[in-house]
This record gives structure tokens, sequence and C-alpha cells, in this order.
């Protein structure tokens, strides 16, 4: 990729709401940076996406998504093989990502099962959380991580802001912002060297 070009990013949004995650992902971005970087963002709450049905249709397929049902997941599988880096995004419903994204995630099972048309993305994750990192944020983690090293995905790590009180209270939580941020940072030294 030419030093030119743009970078794309896909930032999948899991929350409902427009919330803590929200404010995380926001400061997160915020230290990604807009220099030479071609952002989309999705509330993938706000699409129509059906859980996996397990159907098996995309096995026939080799070097396309194959899925055989008809919802907007077709429009984010293009998103997903063409994007440089994508960020998962979600609070911690009971023990792990919110239902929405993870019909997302269960149907990237359609990208695996010909050529494998994740290998080589790069992915990374930001959760937010009530209680602390071992109260459902670590299997949200474990299940991103084993899907990579499944997909051959680089995982590029995870934000989890734990303990996180209202949205009010967590914008005044400098300490965090300055994080997230940073984690950001990180992102971008990664796609950009």
């Amino acid at each position: 990729m030419a030093m030119s070009e743009k970078r794309r990013v896909l930032v999948l949004e899991g929350s409902p709401r427009q919330g803590n995650t929200k404010i995380v992902t926001d400061w997160v971005l915020s230290g990604l940076g807009k220099k030479g970087i071609a952002l989309t963002r999705l509330a993938v709450c706000d699409l129509n996406i059906n859980g996996c049905r397990e159907c098996a249709g995309c096995t026939g397929y080799k070097n396309e998504a194959g899925c055989q049902q008809e919802d907007d997941m077709l429009e984010i599988y293009d998103l997903l093989i063409d994007s440089d880096l994508v960020l998962w995004t979600s609070p911690i419903f009971c023990w792990g990502v919110t239902s929405q994204l993870k019909a997302v995630i269960d149907r990237c099972f359609a990208l695996l099962t010909g050529e494998n048309l994740l290998k080589g993305s790069r992915w990374a994750v930001v959760l937010t959380a009530g209680g602390d990192h071992f109260e459902g944020a670590d299997l949200a983690v474990a299940m991103f991580r084993r899907l990579a090293e499944f997909g051959q995905v680089k995982y590029l790590g995870q934000f989890v802001a734990a303990n996180c009180p209202d949205p009010a209270k967590l914008r005044r939580m400098t300490e965090v912002a300055e994080q997230a941020k940073a984690f950001g940072r990180e992102l971008r030294r990664e796609l950009f060297g």
C-alpha cells in the first residue's frame, strides 16, 4: 500500500446505546487520529443482521462469503475484507458482547469456509464493563483472540474500560481517557509503521 493511501478503519459498534462504549471508542479514535484514515462506523444495533443459521450454504463458496441470508451483513462482509483495521466495540452484557455484535461475529464464519478471506486482517477490541476486567470482559477478549487465531487475523489487542460509572462521570475520568487515546496511538503505529 502506498504511503499516500488512506488506511481503511471499520468500527463495528455493538452498543444499543450512545453511552460509555461510544465515549471510550471516541477516545480511542482520537488517539488513532484522522490523518490518513478513512473511517467507517457502523452501529450494528441499527442494522438488520440475523444470527448464523449454520445452514452451511457458505461452504460452497471459495472466494466470497457465500452466505445465503439476505440482510445487512452482506455489505459488512466487503467492509471486513477491505479494511486495514477492524475495531470491534461493545459493552459487556451477561459476561459477553451484545447479542447484536455476536451475530456479526458468528456470521464471520462465512468468510472462513473457503479461501479464508480474513487471513492477514488486523483486529482490535474496545470493551466497557460495569464490573471489573474479570466479570465478562475476559471472556469476550478470549473469544476475539480465539477467533482471530482461527482466522489467521492479527489481533492487535484490546482496551477494556472496567468499573465504568454513568457516562457523565466517565467523561471526567481523565486517566481512562488518556489510556484509551494511548491505545489508539498504538493502533496507528500498527497501521502506519
